[in-house]
């Protein structure tokens, strides 16, 4: 999976800064929580042990990252 990640991750690197747009008028942020983990397992976790944290989304609380994304008001992503 580890392999299979590191892979997957150059690709969505050049794929996001291929496609980036220009700031233009009004731009949305909007962020997505990316759990690693249910609550319940967080000191049994092994693999994000020290990068990933805890947080809040609009639901509750969780184990992982929190994705932000920049997008202008014609839909094109400015950053990630």
């Amino acid at each position: 999976m580890l392999r299979l990640m590191q892979g997957v991750l150059v690709s969505l690197f050049y794929y996001l800064t291929h496609r980036q747009a220009r700031p233009i008028g009004i731009a949305f942020v909007d962020s997505s929580k990316l759990q690693v983990c249910y609550n319940l397992r967080i000191f049994r976790h092994q693999v994000f042990k020290g990068t990933a944290k805890r947080g809040k989304g609009t639901m509750w609380w969780f184990y992982g990252f929190k994705l932000h994304l920049i997008i202008n008001d014609q839909g094109g992503i400015i950053s990630v």
